[in-house]
């Protein structure tokens, strides 16, 4: 794309507190990853994750911590100065980014203006949640823990789930051809409740704490689902840069 051509779409594109404000979404997603990982770092035992904890040498938190096994909090259940902190934290990394975003504006602009949306194509095609899909989403989610608590209670289910779902419900909404990806993002909702309550039922049956169950889940899940957009993001913009389409 041409320097005019450009400008002329930077000229009609989005606002740089737009940008400012996609900028520090992205850094703020960032930060919940890096929040999610700082337990692995912090925790010498990751059994609990996937059963009975042999250590109570548990935290999380960056850069101050939040949480940690054992302590009361007076009655709370984190540390809520320290949360606001590290929310602080996060804020003032968004805002660098965002402020690097609304700075390159055009230069985003001229990159958005080249990618196809399709939405002139799909206008008249809405999303709609009928009663009969969310029976099916429902059942579906029902069936799937039953047969999760009886027949898949093992640490070696949740460690999959933990491991692999982000990559599985990416794969489920890629797997139908010709969609558009507002649907796809249909389809894995439904699975993505599917999923989270088999590991309740692993969890379960296995004699676990809900809690910690969801902590495993936001754990793994934050970390990998941040990585994949950004890369992926990055990957498209990249692309587009070069002059290449980016389907």
């Amino acid at each position: 794309m041409s320097a005019p051509t450009i400008q002329s779409a930077a000229l009609n594109g989005d606002s740089a507190t737009r940008w400012f404000v996609r900028g520090t979404a992205v850094g703020m997603l960032l930060m919940a990853a890096v929040n999610a990982l700082s337990f692995f770092v912090r925790t010498s035992d990751w059994s609990s994750l996937v059963g009975p904890s042999s250590t109570a040498d548990e935290s999380i938190g960056f850069p101050a911590t939040v949480w940690e096994a054992g302590n009361t909090y007076g009655g709370m259940y984190a540390d809520y100065r320290m949360l606001g902190l590290n929310i602080l934290f996060a804020a003032a990394v968004g805002s660098l980014l965002g402020w690097l975003a609304a700075r390159k504006r055009d230069f985003l602009n001229g990159l958005l203006h080249q990618m196809p949306s399709g939405t002139e194509a799909k206008k008249h095609q809405p999303i709609q949640f009928s009663l009969r899909g969310l029976l099916i989403a429902t059942t579906l989610v029902a069936v799937s823990a039953t047969l999760a608590r009886h027949f898949a209670a093992r640490p070696e289910t949740l460690v999959a789930i933990y491991a692999f779902g982000p990559l599985g419900l990416v794969a489920i909404a890629m797997l139908p051809q010709r969609l558009s990806w507002q649907k796809r993002v249909v389809i894995i909702i439904p699975a993505t409740l599917t999923l989270i309550a088999v590991a309740i039922a692993v969890g379960t049956a296995m004699q676990m704490e809900f809690d910690k169950v969801m902590l495993g889940v936001f754990l793994c899940w934050t970390p990998q689902s941040a990585i994949a957009a950004l890369a992926l993001t990055s990957y498209i913009l990249v692309r587009q840069a070069r002059g290449r389409p980016a389907h």
